[in-house]
């Protein structure tokens, strides 16, 4: 779909181009910390992110998928109920949660940025309510889950939680 340089889907695919770019970052950093699996997760983010451009840009279809092995479903169920999986209760984020969850962090706030994208691309004309790619904007909701999920994987060994998580 051709669409002019300011309209909302070329806002999304920039955030889409600008989420691709960090996770290369995070990657760089998992590398810098010798953290291999830490790379090798956030290349399997890098892959879905990179999915969710090609299926915008060809028009098509996202489809069931699974990342790391997780269903949507059950990624948001690890995500809302961390003290049953991770024994941890929500996070108050804090640099003691070091490098590798703080860019976690990161990249799960710039997917949020990049799913409001997605619903204001994505609207539809005839009913504002509706999201003509609901495909794309749940997806994007998975991988903030995933994201949240994979913050709690990396935590220091040391780490103890600071202060309530709250809103």
């Amino acid at each position: 779909m051709i669409a002019s340089k300011d309209s909302p889907l070329i806002a999304f695919r920039g955030k889409l181009d600008t989420l691709c770019a960090m996770i290369l970052e995070a990657q760089l950093l998992g590398d810098q910390h010798e953290n291999r699996a830490f790379t090798e997760d956030m290349q399997e983010v890098l892959d879905f992110t990179r999915s969710l451009l090609s299926a915008e840009y060809k028009g098509i279809p996202l489809g069931e998928f699974r990342i790391m092995g997780m269903t949507p479903h059950e990624m948001r169920e690890m995500s809302h109920n961390p003290q049953k999986h991770f024994g941890i209760d929500h996070l108050r984020m804090h640099r003691s949660m070091g490098p590798l969850s703080l860019r976690l962090n990161l990249l799960r706030t710039a997917v949020r940025e990049t799913e409001l994208a997605a619903i204001a691309a994505f609207r539809d004309p005839a009913d504002p309510a509706k999201c003509r790619r609901e495909d794309i904007a749940e997806a994007l909701n998975s991988l903030s889950s995933l994201l949240y999920i994979l913050i709690y994987r990396y935590l220091p060994k040391d780490f103890s939680p600071v202060g309530k998580a709250g809103i």
